[in-house]
């Protein structure tokens, strides 16, 4: 490694058993976030690659966790760091306040703004998407395009341009139309440009997570349709009906989710009845008034 392009070197963390670091990898073992409040916050910058714990090369984020649970009293912490390329990635995942809003955090993922640009003559989008679960998700980047320069297969896109999105058509729409941006005269100088907050996964269980989602054979649209658990707790309970009427009864069982009633005829009975409750006059004759 260049020492013009960064330099290796040893950081001591002093840390409790049980103790958490405090910093996020990724599976390059790059640290993607640290966590204020914590032993890392001023020792290990985002941007850093973590090569050994304690004189051991680590193989993978799971083995270097399992190694952390055996450096207390002090973490001795191989990294690389590269300051310009730390810069960057300190850039991307420091998100404004105003996309934050769209973000729902969830464990084993990072967070980065990316920025697309597109120009006339340049490569071409090259950009597969998917939706599962109110989540756009990246199933394809074609090499040498511009969505494989940002984007990794499985990434989660929040929002394009600020505006959530939760539709495949939808993102598609505003990525064409952010990325078609100006048009010139000269369509040779035509060019866009969006930024995207992504979601991608880190951890072996959000990348298991991910792996399922991209898998799923028949992907429907947000919609209000009920939730798998909610449809097998209906499904049981239709059994349990059944089971209770019979198979041999001509009783229609009903459905539970909700079907609709057939509309009852209706008649109208113009006819009157009367019928005495009682009276506060019983045994007593009454006086006649005077009109």
């Amino acid at each position: 490694m260049s020492e013009e392009k960064g330099k290796e070197m040893t950081i001591e963390i002093p840390m409790e058993e049980g103790e958490p670091l405090g910093a996020t990898p990724n599976d390059k073992m790059i640290v993607t976030k640290v966590q204020a409040g914590t032993v890392s916050e001023g020792k290990l910058k985002i941007g850093d690659q973590i090569l050994r714990v304690n004189d051991t090369v680590i193989k993978d984020t799971h083995h270097f966790f399992a190694l952390l649970r055996f450096a207390p009293p002090c973490a001795r912490l191989a990294i690389f760091r590269d300051e310009k390329k730390a810069e960057e990635l300190a850039s991307r995942v420091h998100i404004p306040a105003d996309r934050e809003r769209n973000i729902t955090r969830r464990d084993g993922f990072s967070y980065e703004l990316v920025k697309m640009t597109w120009k006339a003559g340049g490569p071409k989008l090259g950009l597969g998407i998917k939706h599962f679960q109110n989540r756009v998700l990246v199933s394809k980047t074609d090499p040498a395009s511009i969505s494989a320069e940002c984007l990794k297969i499985g990434d989660h896109i929040v929002d394009i341009n600020g505006q959530p999105v939760t539709d495949k058509d939808v993102a598609r729409g505003i990525l064409v139309k952010g990325l078609q941006g100006t048009i010139s005269i000269d369509r040779s100088q035509a060019h866009g440009e969006v930024t995207m907050v992504i979601e991608r996964p880190e951890t072996m269980e959000a990348k298991h997570w991910t792996s399922r989602a991209l898998t799923v054979q028949a992907v429907q649209p947000p919609s209000v349709q009920m939730n798998s658990d909610v449809r097998d707790i209906a499904q049981k309970e239709r059994a349990r009906l059944a089971a209770k009427v019979g198979k041999n009864t001509s009783q229609e069982l009903k459905s539970i989710l909700g079907g609709q009633k057939k509309a009852a005829a209706v008649a109208i009975d113009d006819r009157q009845f009367g019928h005495v409750i009682a009276s506060d006059n019983e045994g007593k004759n009454l006086r006649a008034v005077k009109k």
